[in-house]
């Protein structure tokens, strides 16, 4: 059963008369190739800012704003999306995260040095997919345990956002003036929530199964638990016990009903689920914070 959403036009912010951008006037600032700009130009100078437009009109809107919100509480910089009509489409708009005289990798950049991050989507176990990562991050920045914490806390929230579209160009770090890499704001979030193309999907897959890959079929796993809790998030626990544990005592006393409740139907931001679908995220979220709370017992 899918839960639909509605918008609420009147709401909704509208631009118009803007053109793109050419390359020529991004592509330095944005630090991408030709290429990867050409497949995805949709940026837009808007009020002297260059900014993104993704367009969308179904469930995944919710999915990126509410998975915005999330991050917000737990003190994680984001693009920072909003609702808009653009030229007569709808979609997210994004300012630019690029930050001036800083360099920005990601894991797609960086895969050249550790050739195991070769293939965009790949199903592996979410613990050896961390080491990875972080024998990555000591070959370019050792000595860096804030940045593995950040790693650490950002996979955790997305197990409990079930965010499903973890791949090599959305893991993303930023290396300022003083040479220190760290997480750059947290991009493209609209597989959260059991956010489909459909709707809210009320049959979602409960264990979450990370797609950041790590080219080693000895890994590979299924939708596995243990004793009724997601293996892939009790693996990390064992592995990274502080770190994991406190992320999680964040998410048990956090109350996410008040930000559930600003998608109500009737509510002021542009895009609204029945009530049916707002008591379904609600159990979806009291859920997870009681897989939680028996993961730290």
């Amino acid at each position: 059963m899918y839960y639909n959403i509605t918008f609420n036009k009147k709401r909704i912010t509208e631009l118009s008369r803007l053109r793109k951008v050419t390359y020529a006037e991004a592509g330095k600032l944005l630090g991408i190739d030709r290429e990867h700009f050409d497949e995805k130009n949709n940026w837009y100078r808007i009020d002297g800012v260059l900014q993104y437009f993704k367009q969308r009109g179904d469930a995944r809107v919710l999915g990126e704003l509410l998975s915005d919100a999330v991050l917000h509480m737990h003190g994680f910089e984001t693009a920072s999306y909003r609702l808009v009509t653009l030229n007569g489409a709808q979609g997210l708009l994004s300012p630019n995260v690029h930050k001036d005289g800083y360099r920005y990798e990601s894991l797609a950049t960086l895969h050249h040095i550790y050739p195991q991050f070769g293939n965009p989507y790949y199903t592996a176990s979410t613990s050896v997919t961390l080491k990875k990562i972080m024998e990555l991050i000591d070959s370019v920045s050792a000595n860096n345990p804030e940045l593995k914490t950040q790693i650490i806390r950002k996979y955790v929230i997305d197990w409990f956002t079930h965010q499903l579209d973890d791949n090599i160009r959305n893991l993303t770090f930023e290396q300022g003036p003083d040479g220190k890499l760290r997480l750059a704001p947290i991009i493209d979030s609209e597989s959260s929530f059991a956010a489909t193309k459909q709707g809210i999907d009320s049959r979602y897959n409960k264990i979450w199964v990370p797609a950041i890959p790590v080219e080693d079929p000895e890994f590979r796993t299924g939708p596995i638990t243990l004793d009724g809790l997601d293996a892939n998030i009790i693996a990390l626990l064992w592995e990274y016990p502080e770190t994991v544990k406190k992320i999680l005592d964040e998410i048990i006393n956090s109350n996410y009903i008040p930000i559930i409740n600003e998608f109500q139907k009737r509510a002021g931001n542009g895009v609204g689920l029945e009530s049916e679908g707002i008591d379904f995220l609600k159990r979806f979220v009291e859920s997870k914070q009681e897989e939680a709370s028996k993961m730290t017992r």
